[in-house]
């Protein structure tokens, strides 16, 4: 596939499955042994991707994502995004705080044949925290 098909099926992966929760759309776009690594343990296959994916859109039901950039090389596509929601039910053992929260990650997507094989994702954990009120924010003197 070429670089620009590879980018138009990762813009059209976050747009419809991740930003508008088409969790039946999966199989279109991952492979069934997909990996996404750096979102705690590695999540492998697309079961278990929909079942992270739903876990968290539960818990930020207005879950949106942005591309803001995007390169491609090869069989390899990274975007810088900027998601954003409102933390209004359970994340993990986290209950909910009522809070927004806008992050920035970057992930490489890598594909083969048309479909994502792998994601590695980069995000500011911590940012996310603090504007949860979960973590204290440093104050500089």
């Amino acid at each position: 596939m070429s670089t620009e098909t590879n980018k138009a099926i990762v813009r059209r992966y976050i747009d419809q499955v991740l930003s508008n929760q088409r969790y039946d759309l999966i199989d279109e776009f991952l492979v069934e042994s997909v990996e996404l690594h750096g979102v705690g343990p590695s999540i492998i296959g697309r079961t278990a991707i929909v079942e992270f994916y739903t876990m968290f859109a539960t818990a930020f039901p207005d879950w949106h994502t942005t591309i803001d950039d995007m390169v491609a090389e090869g069989d390899k596509v990274v975007v810088r995004i900027t998601s954003n929601g409102t933390h209004l039910g359970d994340y993990q053992a986290i209950s909910a705080t009522g809070k927004p929260y806008t992050q920035n990650a970057i992930v490489i997507y890598r594909l083969t044949n048309g479909k994502i094989v792998e994601g590695r994702l980069q995000t500011d954990m911590l940012s996310m925290m603090q504007q949860l009120g979960l973590m204290p924010v440093s104050q500089e003197n």
